[in-house]
């Protein structure tokens, strides 16, 4: 593999009856001011009308506001300073038998093979990040963008083009580290931060050098991918499949203007829901998990057995391994049961009279058409607790179409180019605190406001509405956002 550097390739992104009296005495950090983003800052303000004043309202229904816990029995006081990949209270000790095994399993630096730590090794030869943590932190989300167009590994890179074709070389993601000098790296990427003029706000130019300059990218698009939260990951897994078809609506047959759908994904012989992956590209926490070990990592299972390399790349058909598979189904399985039992940061609320007309205004506008505040697990036989919990994660976990300034020209199996599974908005105002947080998949928006301004598609009325709302509205909204 030649090592001459190439001419950088320039790819455009445009880019809780009445809250539970005792849930408000448990000591929770009360928190309602926004953050990420000088738009985003909200204070209390005085009762308004709980529907916008838009005439293009489209629900006049109230939200339920008889809130439960957030989580469930996973919910936990919110710890502003750790709020996330913590474990769910009152776990049982007979569950502890994969959870504490798989958190190490999770926070461990793997090696590469042959280093004489049998049990974490076999990352690579090329691969993104050497351990979880890498990319999820206890705090929420990882910084990504760095000084001088530098990105850490806290995002990565899908390739492909809007057939769904990959890659011939780099194949479906490119992997920017190796474990030894001797092996070249597939490429640099760096950021250029621009303005949108249309939508005055910021969006991300990436830039890609490849390492082999016998190997451009082509044709292909190349997506950023930011590493979300890690919160609740085991209730989504227990949301039953029935529950998520009934929801869908392919067609809009009900003339909402909101066509979400199911994306149908193969898992060995059947055909599964997918629900994990900015794209729900995997149907299982099991896959998910799987699927990032391959991708990232570089570490074989039992569900993806070959390395992350394509045919033409035969330093990872040759490299010496750690198994095979190189991380058991034992192993697979307690960092499965780790995630299982992560936690959900109970709302931070401290006016819940504001909270609720925020709620109602989340749904008038039209957010909740997508991002479903409520849903109910079904029944885990391995965690019990978890089992018919009503949980607050607010997404529908269907596909819709998020327009074309959303549209990143890659087809990631039946999930068109311009298609986004709803991301989950739990916690997700603890991220917003952080001036450094990134939203949506790429990490182009810098603020809440900023992620709902590039909203387009099926979402094209929802962003209207919420520009049209009164300033005093639209913070109500935006600290609702920031306390959920």
């Amino acid at each position: 593999m030649s090592c001459r550097l190439h001419r950088p390739t320039i790819l455009h992104i445009s880019a809780l009856p009445a809250m539970r009296n005792a849930l408000l005495c448990l000591g929770m950090t009360l928190i309602l001011s926004a953050c990420g983003g000088s738009d985003d800052n909200a204070s209390s303000t005085p009762n308004l009308p709980s529907n916008p004043s838009s005439p293009n309202t489209p629900d006049e229904t109230e939200a339920d506001t008889d809130w439960l816990p957030a989580g469930g029995n996973a919910t936990i006081t919110a710890d502003i300073s750790r709020p996330f990949l913590q474990i769910m209270p009152n776990l049982p000790s007979s569950a502890l038998g994969g959870v504490s095994p798989g958190r190490e399993l999770f926070i461990t630096q793997w090696t590469p093979a042959n280093q004489g730590r049998v049990l974490f090794d076999g990352v690579g030869p090329l691969f993104n990040a050497n351990a979880c943590t890498q990319c999820h932190s206890a705090e929420g989300r990882k910084p990504i963008y760095a000084n001088d167009g530098e990105l850490s590994n806290a995002i990565l890179f899908r390739l492909g083009d809007a057939q769904g074709v990959a890659h011939a070389y780099y194949g479906e993601q490119m992997q920017h580290q190796s474990i030894d000098a001797s092996i070249a790296t597939e490429g640099k990427m760096r950021y250029i931060a621009t303005v949108e003029d249309d939508k005055k706000s910021r969006s991300i130019r990436f830039e890609f050098t490849p390492t082999d300059s016998n190997q451009p990218l082509g044709d292909t698009a190349i997506s950023g991918r930011i590493s979300p939260q890690l919160v609740g990951m085991g209730l989504l897994d227990l949301i039953p499949e029935a529950d998520i078809i009934a929801a869908s609506d392919a067609n809009d047959d009900n003339k909402d203007g909101i066509s979400g759908r199911v994306h149908w994904v193969n898992e060995g012989p059947d055909q599964r829901i997918g629900r994990f992956g900015w794209k729900a590209i995997n149907s299982s926490l099991r896959t998910q998990n799987a699927n990032a070990m391959s991708q990232d990592m570089g570490l074989t299972t039992s569900i993806f057995m070959d390395p992350n390399c394509t045919v033409n790349q035969p330093i990872c058909w040759t490299a010496a391994n750690g198994g095979t598979p190189e991380v058991s189904d034992s192993s697979l399985d307690a960092v499965t049961d780790f995630m299982t039992a992560l936690a959900v940061p109970e709302r931070r609320v401290s006016n819940l009279s504001t909270f609720n007309q925020g709620a109602n205004l989340f749904t008038q506008v039209g957010c909740a058409g997508c991002h479903t505040p409520k849903q109910k697990t079904g029944d885990s036989d391995r965690f019990p607790l978890l089992s018919q919990q009503t949980i607050y994660p607010y997404t529908d976990l269907l596909l819709h179409d998020m327009g074309a300034g959303l549209d990143d020209g890659v087809k990631e199996k039946n999930a068109e180019s311009f298609e986004w599974r709803t991301p989950p908005l739990w916690g997700i105002g603890i991220v917003a605190k952080d001036p450094e947080a990134r939203f949506l998949h790429d990490g182009r928006a810098s603020s809440l406001t900023e992620a709902i301004l590039w909203h387009g598609g099926e979402a094209e009325g929802a962003k209207t509405r919420f520009k049209q709302l009164p300033v005093e509205q639209k913070k109500m909204l935006l600290s609702f956002l920031n306390g959920i």
